[in-house]
């Protein structure tokens, strides 16, 4: 989720080469969802941020100015020489994720995120949602094309997305739950040389309560239409 990385990465203004990043998230049938993002990275990096504390205020900062997310959960922890950072939210409607990613909250972090948070097209055909995001992380990381090949080895960037309905067709590099949990693994050095993509298209699914509204709509024309022919007829018989 675009959003919820910028504020875990973005906020800790990262140009370092060695990161381990898994970003997970879950759509349900009504179009509310959940995030689980969890970075691993140099603890070096957010000495410039004031540390553990530091990152910590930058992200409840970040919740505090985007009202479309609830029930936020934050670790910060330091394992050794790696800061770990952990953090989970749900939202209301996947559709307000677009304006989260430009909202007051994202603002405030550092702009040296945008490659990181990448571009975002979204369309939709019919009843088809077409998605599409293309990332760019060597933007972020000045100069990472210089450093050898073995400073990323097993780095990896990790998407995950579970549908409510199975995808009709995406670039994943992994496909399970039968098309509705969709996966996409990068080595850090593939996504550091040239940008990456996600894609996929997926059926818009149909909230229960539209079906019932569908439904009592259909009841009350048939209502109406049923007066209004009683009423014809009674007219035609005087």
């Amino acid at each position: 989720m675009i959003w919820l990385r910028l504020a875990v990465i973005g906020a800790l203004g990262l140009l370092v080469s060695c990161i381990d990043g898994r970003e997970e998230i879950w759509i349900e049938r009504d179009g509310s969802g959940r995030a689980d993002v969890a970075y691993s990275l140099p603890a070096s990096a957010a000495v410039l941020q004031g540390g553990e504390k530091g990152v910590r205020r930058l992200l409840e900062d970040f919740f505090a100015n985007s009202p479309d997310l609830s029930s936020p959960k934050i670790e910060v922890d330091t394992v050794g020489d790696r800061l770990q950072i952990h953090v989970k939210a749900s939202f209301k409607s996947a559709l307000d994720l677009k304006k989260i990613s430009s909202g007051a909250g994202m603002t405030r972090l550092p702009a040296s995120a945008t490659g990181l948070a990448g571009t975002v097209k979204i369309a939709t055909h019919g009843l088809n949602l077409d998605f599409s995001r293309t990332i760019s992380p060597g933007l972020a990381l000045p100069g990472a094309a210089f450093f050898p090949a073995s400073q990323f080895q097993g780095r990896s960037l990790t998407y995950i997305i579970h549908l409510p309905l199975a995808a009709t067709e995406s670039n994943a590099t992994q496909i399970s739950d039968e098309g509705r949990t969709l996966i996409w693994e990068f080595p850090l050095l593939q996504s550091i040389q040239k940008p990456v993509v996600t894609h996929f298209i997926a059926p818009i699914p149909i909230p229960r309560w539209l079906w019932f509204a569908g439904i009592a709509l259909l009841i009350t024309v048939g209502l109406i239409l049923h007066g209004w022919r009683r009423s014809r007829n009674a007219k035609c018989s005087i």
